[in-house]
C-alpha cells in the first residue's frame, strides 16, 4: 500500500481504504442477529400465546394486550436509544441493552402469573429495541461506500426471516406434550417456556459479536476522538487485509457536527429530534418517514392475518370463485379476532407463516442484488409499484392459490425498509443518525399497532373499501417517493443533503 502518512484523508476515503473482508461479514453477523432478537421478542410471543391462553386461562382482552405489549415497549423506548447511540455510542449502547433484554426475556418464561408475565416482555423489548437504533448505524458507518447499500437490505433480511425461523423452532416443540410441575415458583414448564427460552441464542451469539468487534470509527471523529477513530481503522484494516500497513496520521469528516448544551434528558432528546424536521433535514425526514408509514400500516397490520387466512383457504370450505375479500370477511366473522385455546397450535398455520417470511427474506436478499446496478430510488419506487398491482388485483382475482400469493405480494412493501434506512444513514449527520432509525421504529410500529385495530374493526364489513383504502395509501406512499434525492449514478450510495 502507498505510503499515506500525513495525508489528511476524508471518512468516507478512509473507511474505503480498509477494504472488504472479515472484519464487515462479522459485524453484518452479528447486527443481523441483534436485529433478528428485537424482531423475535416483538413477534415471537405471538406463536405461543394460543397455549399462554390455555396456560393461564386469559381472556381476550388479556390477550390482546399480551400481543401488543412488545410494540409499546419499543415505542416508548426508542426515543431513548436514539439519544444512548448518538452521545455514548452505537457499541457501547448495544452491550449495555442486549444482555438486559436477555435478561427479562429469560425470566419472563418462567413467570407463573399474567401481570409478570405483561410487565417483563415489556421490560425487555424496552431494552431490545435498541438493535435498531445502534446496530443499523453501527454497521452502515462502518463499510466502504460499495457494499453499505447491499449490507443494509442483508440486515434488512434478517427482519423478514424472523417469523419463519420461529416457526422451524417452534414447529416440533410445540407438538410436545410434557408439563413439569415447578410448585416452589407455581406453574407448570410446559413447551411454549421452552420455545421463548431457545429464541433467546440470536440475542445471546449477537451480543458476543458485538463484544468482538469495535465502535464506529464515524461516532469517534464526531466526538473528537481521532486517535480512537484511526485505531479502530486499522483494525478493520487488519481483519480484511490481514498484517499489510494500514498508514494515515489524520482523518475528517467533510460534515460539520453540531453540539448542544444542557444535561436534561428531555433537552438532550430534543436537541438530538429537532434538526431531523428543520431544514435542511426537513424535506428528507418527511419524505422517509411518510413512506415508513405507508409500508407498515400496510405490512405490520395484515401480517398477523397471514396464519388465519390460509387456515380459512384450506379448511375444507368451497371457495373456489370467491374474491379473497369474500373468504377474509366470513373468517373474520366467524374467529372475530379470538383464539380458541382449547386446541393446541395447528402445524397448518405454523407452515403458513414460514411460506409468508420465507419468501418475504428471499426477496429482500434478491433486492440487494438490484440495487446497486438500479439505485435505491429506483428499486424502492418498484417496490411500491409490485405492492400497487397485487392490491388491485386481489380484489377481483378468485383461484384460491393467486389470492393467497396476491396478498402476500401486497404485504411485501415492506421491503423497502432496507432503502428507508440507507437512506437515514446517509442523509442525516452522524450525530443525528441513531435518533434518526430510532423514529422509524416509532413510525413503524405506532402507526402498525394503529392499523391492526382499524383491520380488526373493517375486515369482516367492509374488506373492499379497507383494501382501497390501503392501496390508496401505499399510491400516495410511490408519490411521496417520487422526490427522493436522485442517485448521483446507478448504485451509487451518496446523496445531497
Amino acid at each position: 500500500m502507498d505510503d499515506i502518512t500525513g495525508e489528511r484523508l476524508d471518512f468516507e476515503e478512509a473507511i474505503n481504504k480498509t477494504g472488504f473482508g472479515k472484519y464487515n461479514i462479522c459485524l453484518l453477523i452479528a447486527c443481523c442477529l441483534l436485529i433478528l432478537a428485537m424482531y423475535i421478542d416483538i413477534f415471537g410471543f405471538s406463536i405461543v400465546l394460543p397455549d399462554v391462553a390455555c396456560d393461564m386461562g386469559l381472556s381476550t382482552t388479556q390477550q390482546g394486550l399480551l400481543s401488543a405489549i412488545p410494540l409499546i415497549g419499543v415505542m416508548i423506548s426508542s426515543y431513548v436509544w436514539g439519544l444512548s447511540t448518538d452521545t455514548i455510542g452505537r457499541q457501547k449502547t448495544l452491550l449495555l441493552a442486549m444482555p438486559v433484554s436477555i435478561i427479562w426475556s429469560l425470566v419472563a418464561s418462567m413467570t407463573p402469573t399474567y401481570t409478570s408475565l405483561a410487565v417483563l416482555k415489556l421490560m425487555s423489548a424496552c431494552f431490545s429495541s435498541s438493535a435498531n437504533a445502534a446496530a443499523f448505524v453501527l454497521l452502515g458507518e462502518s463499510v466502504p461506500s460499495a457494499y453499505r447499500s447491499k449490507f443494509m437490505f442483508l440486515m434488512a433480511s434478517a427482519t423478514m426471516f424472523v417469523q419463519l425461523i420461529i416457526s422451524i423452532v417452534a414447529l416440533p416443540i410445540l407438538q410436545l406434550t410434557f408439563s413439569i410441575s415447578m410448585p416452589l415458583i407455581n406453574l407448570n414448564y410446559r413447551p411454549w417456556r421452552l420455545l421463548l427460552q431457545l429464541i433467546t441464542f440470536p440475542g445471546i451469539f449477537g451480543t458476543i459479536g458485538i463484544m468482538l468487534v469495535r465502535e464506529s470509527p464515524k461516532f469517534l471523529l464526531s466526538k473528537d476522538h481521532e486517535k480512537d477513530a484511526i485505531d479502530v481503522l486499522k483494525t478493520i484494516h487488519k481483519w480484511n487485509k490481514g498484517s499489510s500497513e494500514f498508514k494515515i496520521s489524520s482523518v475528517h469528516l467533510k460534515e460539520t457536527i453540531t453540539t448542544y448544551s444542557g444535561n436534561s434528558v428531555w433537552k438532550k432528546i430534543w436537541n438530538q429530534t429537532a434538526p431531523l424536521f428543520k431544514p435542511p433535514l426537513l424535506k428528507n425526514s418527511l419524505i422517509l418517514y411518510y413512506m415508513l408509514l405507508c409500508a407498515y400500516m400496510t405490512s405490520t397490520g395484515y401480517t398477523m392475518w397471514v396464519p388465519t387466512m390460509t387456515n380459512a383457504y384450506f379448511n375444507g370450505e368451497d371457495n373456489n370463485g370467491k374474491t379473497f375479500c369474500e373468504v377474509a370477511s366470513k373468517a373474520a366473522s366467524q374467529n372475530n379476532l379470538t383464539t380458541d385455546c382449547s386446541t393446541t397450535i395447528q402445524p397448518m398455520t405454523l407452515y403458513a407463516v414460514m411460506c409468508y417470511s420465507g419468501m418475504s427474506g428471499t426477496l429482500n436478499i434478491l433486492l440487494t442484488f438490484i440495487v446497486g446496478p438500479l439505485g435505491k430510488k429506483r428499486t424502492t419506487l418498484l417496490v411500491f409499484i409490485i405492492a400497487i398491482v397485487a392490491g388491485v388485483l386481489l380484489l377481483f382475482v378468485k383461484p384460491s392459490i393467486a389470492s393467497i400469493g396476491l396478498f402476500f405480494i401486497f404485504l411485501y412493501v415492506a421491503l423497502i425498509l432496507g432503502n428507508v434506512n440507507t437512506y437515514l444513514v446517509e442523509l442525516n449527520p452522524t450525530q443525528l443518525r441513531g435518533m434518526a432509525t430510532c423514529l422509524s421504529v416509532v413510525v413503524a410500529r405506532g402507526f402498525g399497532f394503529f392499523s391492526v385495530q382499524l383491520i380488526a374493526t373493517l375486515l369482516s364489513d367492509h374488506c373492499r373499501p379497507m383494501i382501497g383504502g390501503y392501496i390508496a395509501l401505499i399510491t400516495s406512499g410511490l408519490l411521496i417517493a417520487i422526490w427522493l434525492p436522485a442517485d448521483n449514478s446507478p448504485g451509487g450510495n451518496r446523496y445531497s443533503r
